[in-house]
């Protein structure tokens, strides 16, 4: 048996230890994070910063940073917030659908998506057509104007994409991109079919679900 494999297993031992209910997946994403450890050092959670208090504030801040870079270009497009841009390129993806379908889209509270919904009507980006199966609700489309300015919108998120996560590797953004990606399907099912209970029961949930 060779030195390296010798190493690597020495290195998957001492990991299950630590870790009994990882998986072999968990082992190499934690080897391939250990490897940039001359970069930046490992973070280790503890009782004064336990895991929910650092990654949300992390959560919290880059989700600040994306609203303040948004707002250096997408006033220039008659766009006031980052949320306005992200309602067009839903609507653009949904095709016409009724507001209530297009906030849950965006997971926000239906007060606020209203407000957004008609500061982009007010600004010609989207408009309002009768529902041919429901004459109580409307259906809202995209205008010409609004395809216009999303398109104009994409060169702008991208260039916010490369300021944010630009510091990170490929396996970096990799790895990211499947944590997150992981993190957003669980509770936006979460949302869409558990919105009514309360926190002690979606913790329960979550931990029956396993990780």
């Amino acid at each position: 048996m060779s030195d390296k494999i010798v190493e690597l297993v020495n290195l998957w031992h001492a990991f299950e230890k630590e870790n009994p209910k990882a998986e072999i997946q968990d082992f190499c994403k934690s080897y391939l994070l250990g490897m940039n450890e001359t970069k930046q050092p490992p973070i280790k959670f503890t009782k004064e910063n336990p895991k929910s208090k650092v990654l949300g504030r992390a959560l919290n801040r880059l989700s600040k940073m994306a609203v303040f870079y948004s707002r250096k270009n997408l006033v220039e497009l008659e766009l006031k917030t980052l949320e306005d841009f992200i309602f067009l390129r839903n609507l653009d993806e949904l095709g016409p659908v009724t507001k209530k379908q297009l906030i849950d889209a965006h997971i926000t509270e239906y007060t606020s998506g209203i407000e957004i919904i008609k500061r982009l009507i007010q600004l010609g980006l989207v408009k309002e057509k009768e529902n041919p199966e429901d004459k109580r609700a409307t259906m809202i489309f995209m205008t010409a104007k609004g395809k216009t300015v999303m398109q104009k919108c994409y060169p702008y998120m991208q260039q916010i994409g490369s300021v944010i996560f630009g510091p990170l590797t490929d396996e970096e953004s990799n790895l990211l991109a499947h944590l997150l990606t992981k993190l957003d399907m669980v509770h936006t099912n979460l949302y869409h079919t558990q919105r009514d209970a309360s926190l002690d029961e979606l913790q329960k949930i979550i931990k029956t679900s396993g990780k």
